[in-house]
C-alpha cells in the first residue's frame, strides 16, 4: 500500500471501513472464542477419560475390600492428586455395569467420571444479561474386569512373605504355565543369583524383584500388583479320626507293597521297587520320607499329612538320589491330589519345611499342597511329560527342575484349576 493510497484512507469520511469492522469484529471475535472454549472443552474430555480409566483399575483391586459408597469414596481418594478435582468432579460406581458389552456381568466394574467445565470465552459476553455462568458437562467412561488368561501351575500363598516364591542359587526352572505369589511384598517373587526362571506369565500381588546374573523369561509382561491368586483346594479337608492301621514308623524295605490306612508315626522308604497300592494313605504325627537310592511307584495315591495338633503335622523328604513315579487319584475327596497337608500345620523351621531334594527323578502327576508350611525343590523336581501343580505357604527352587502341565494328563486326573488372572480395561 503507497503512502497516496494511506493519506486518502486517512482522510476518507463515509465511515465505510469503521462499519465493517465494526460488524465483523464481534463475529471473529466470537468464533475465536468459541474455539477456545471448545478446545477447553475436549481437553478436558480426554483428562476425564483419563481419570476413568485409572479409576476402573483401581475400584477392581479395591472391590475385594470395599462396596457401595465406601468403594466410590476409595476411589475419590485414589483420584486424589492425579486431575480429580472434588469440587467441580464427580466419580460413580456402577457393579456390576449398567450398559455396554458387560452389562451385569460380575466382577466388572463401571466408572463415569463427571466435570462442569465452565465455558469462559462465552461467560464473559453472557455475564452481562444473567448471573448465572454458562458451562457443560463432560464425562468419562470405563469398564475394567478381571479376565482369566490361563492357569498357574506353581503358587506362594503366604500374603506378606518376602521372596514367598523364590528361585535362586541355581535353579533352572522352566514352568509349562503361570507362576504367582499372593504375597505384597517388594520382593514377592524373587529371581536372584544366577537362576533361570520360565514361565508364562509371572504374576504377584507385590512386586517382582531379579538381580545378580538371573533372568526371567515371560511371553507376556510381568505382572506386578495383581490380583491375588485363588486357591482352589481351600475347601479341602482332613479324613475323620478313626483307629491306626498302622503304628511307628513304617519302614518300607525291598520289594515291599503297601495298602491304603492310616499310618500313625510315619513311613520311610529305604528299599528299591516299593509299590503303594491305589488309595489314600493318612499318615497322622509322622513324616513321609525316602532315602537316597530308594524306589518307589504308585498310581491312583494320595498321601495326607495331618496331626492330632499342628506342631505334630508332618512333612514330607525326598532326598537326593531317590526315583519315584506318582500320580494322583482321578476320584474321591482327594481327586487330582498326590501330597496334601493339614492346612493347621504350623512353622517350625527347617524341620518343618517338605522339600524335594537334589538329584531326584521324581515323575509326579498332581498337586503339591502345603498351604500353611514351606516347600523347597532343590533339583530334579519332574520329568516330562507331566502334570505338576505346586501349592505352598512359600516356595524355593535352588535347582534344576522342569514343571509339567501337559494338557492330556491334567484333564486326566481331573484337577482343580487354578486361574491365571489379569486385570484390565474392557471398554
Amino acid at each position: 500500500m503507497t503512502y497516496n493510497t494511506l493519506s486518502r484512507l486517512c482522510r476518507d469520511e463515509t465511515a465505510g471501513t469503521m462499519t465493517l469492522t465494526a460488524v465483523l469484529m464481534p463475529m471473529i471475535l466470537g468464533f475465536a472464542g468459541l474455539g477456545v472454549d471448545a478446545t477447553g472443552w475436549y481437553m478436558h474430555r480426554r483428562v476425564v477419560q483419563n481419570l476413568s480409566d485409572m479409576a476402573a483399575i483401581e475400584a477392581v483391586h479395591s472391590g475385594h475390600y470395599f462396596e457401595d459408597q465406601a468403594l466410590a469414596d476409595r476411589v475419590s481418594v485414589f483420584l486424589d492428586g492425579k486431575g480429580y478435582d472434588a469440587d467441580t468432579d464427580s466419580v460413580t460406581v456402577n457393579t456390576p455395569p449398567t450398559k455396554g458389552d458387560y452389562a451385569g456381568k460380575d466382577g466388572f466394574m463401571e466408572i463415569v467420571v463427571s466435570r462442569n467445565v465452565p465455558l469462559n470465552f462465552l461467560n464473559a459476553f453472557y455475564g452481562a444479561v444473567s448471573e448465572q455462568p454458562l458451562d457443560v458437562t463432560v464425562a468419562g467412561r470405563a469398564v475394567a474386569g478381571t479376565l482369566i488368561i490361563g492357569t498357574q501351575c506353581i503358587v506362594a500363598l503366604d500374603e506378606t512373605a518376602d521372596r514367598a516364591l523364590d528361585f535362586s542359587g541355581t535353579a533352572d526352572v522352566v514352568a509349562d504355565c503361570g507362576v504367582a505369589s499372593n504375597s505384597t511384598s517388594e520382593e514377592s517373587i524373587y529371581v536372584g543369583g544366577n537362576a533361570s526362571l520360565t514361565a508364562d506369565p509371572a504374576m504377584a500381588v507385590g512386586d517382582i524383584a531379579v538381580s545378580g546374573n538371573a533372568t526371567l523369561t515371560t511371553n507376556s509382561p510381568l505382572q506386578t500388583f495383581s490380583e491375588p491368586v485363588t486357591d482352589p483346594y481351600k475347601d479341602v479337608t482332613m479324613p475323620p479320626i478313626t483307629s491306626c492301621d498302622y503304628t511307628g514308623t513304617v519302614d518300607a524295605g525291598d520289594d515291599m507293597v503297601l495298602t491304603p490306612g492310616r499310618y500313625c508315626g510315619g513311613i520311610d522308604i529305604k528299599g528299591s521297587n516299593v509299590v503303594f497300592e491305589p488309595g489314600t494313605y493318612v499318615i497322622e504325627n509322622g513324616n513321609f520320607t525316602a532315602n537316597g537310592g530308594a524306589e518307589f511307584s504308585g498310581s491312583e495315591v494320595a498321601f495326607v499329612m495331618t496331626g492330632t495338633t499342628g506342631d505334630q503335622v508332618g512333612y514330607v523328604n525326598i532326598n537326593g538320589g531317590a526315583t519315584a513315579t506318582l500320580s494322583a487319584p482321578t476320584s474321591g475327596d482327594y481327586t487330582g491330589m498326590l501330597f496334601v497337608q493339614d492346612g493347621d500345620a504350623t512353622y517350625r523351621g527347617k524341620k518343618n519345611a517338605s522339600i524335594f531334594n537334589g538329584g531326584a527323578n521324581l515323575q509326579l502327576d498332581g498337586v503339591l499342597y502345603f498351604p500353611s508350611t514351606d516347600l523347597t525343590f532343590t533339583g530334579g523336581a519332574s520329568a516330562d511329560p507331566s502334570c505338576l501343580q505346586v501349592f505352598g505357604a512359600t516356595v524355593k527352587f535352588t535347582g534344576s527342575s522342569h514343571i509339567g502341565n501337559d494338557d492330556a494328563i491334567c484333564t486326566s486326573l481331573d484337577m482343580e484349576i487354578s486361574p491365571q488372572v489379569r486385570i484390565q480395561l474392557v471398554e
